[in-house]
């Protein structure tokens, strides 16, 4: 691993334990066992290098959708069904980053970072746009809300996880379980999502 992606995976595991305003770039530096002038030298700031390493993470789904997308071999619902697994998979992996990024999102402070950060993970969902309007014009999909259906999926995740309480009260589990590691949660959200999409999205 290169010295930026070393800062990098530092940043993720720092900014997940303790957030952007807890974490400073001498305990970044400290983490990556690197000089902290060498983090000046690659991002210039904590707020850039907080923007590389959401797109960093975003480059993985672009890249995913966008192959999914110019698959002929799939219908549009098998399309989309990729993206629920790709996505809930992505954000069970890392659920303190989803909620350190939903956080920032949230807040009044930095809105130059803010945007930057909205920017890079709106581009995943131009593809997820594609794969429903597509879906559309071919006639297998009914005519729908487009933007508010990805925000019915997205939203559904991130509300449900967005407090490990919050997700053991909902779903009436004892303190112990986790949901971010459980295997069946995870396979419940996304044949959930599936259902759902198949009755919101699908001509009977």
């Amino acid at each position: 691993m290169d010295k930026r992606q070393t800062i990098l995976a530092a940043t993720m595991k720092l900014f997940g334990q303790k957030g952007f305003e807890g974490t400073s770039v001498r305990e970044i530096a400290a983490e990556a066992e690197v000089n902290p002038a060498m983090i000046s030298y690659y991002f210039g700031s904590k707020e850039k290098l907080f923007e590389n390493l959401v797109e960093q993470r975003a480059a993985f789904l672009k890249g995913v959708f966008a192959e999914v997308v110019k698959n002929p071999t799939l219908s549009h619902i098998e399309k989309l069904y990729i993206m629920i697994d790709s996505y809930v998979d992505r954000i069970f992996l890392s659920p303190q980053f989803h909620h350190l990024l939903h956080r920032e999102l949230s807040m009044e402070r930095r809105p130059q970072m803010k945007d930057a950060i909205a920017e890079i993970l709106l581009r995943n969902f131009v593809s997820v746009k594609k794969m429903i309007q597509d879906g559309i014009e071919s006639g297998e999909f009914k005519k729908v809300d487009t933007e508010l259906t990805i925000a019915s999926i997205v939203g559904t995740i991130s509300y449900l996880l967005s407090s490990e309480v919050m997700c053991r009260k909902m779903l009436q589990k004892n303190k112990d379980f986790n949901p971010y590691q459980s295997r069946k949660l995870k396979e419940r959200v996304g044949e959930y999502l599936k259902e759902l999409m198949r009755s919101h999205l699908l001509i009977k």
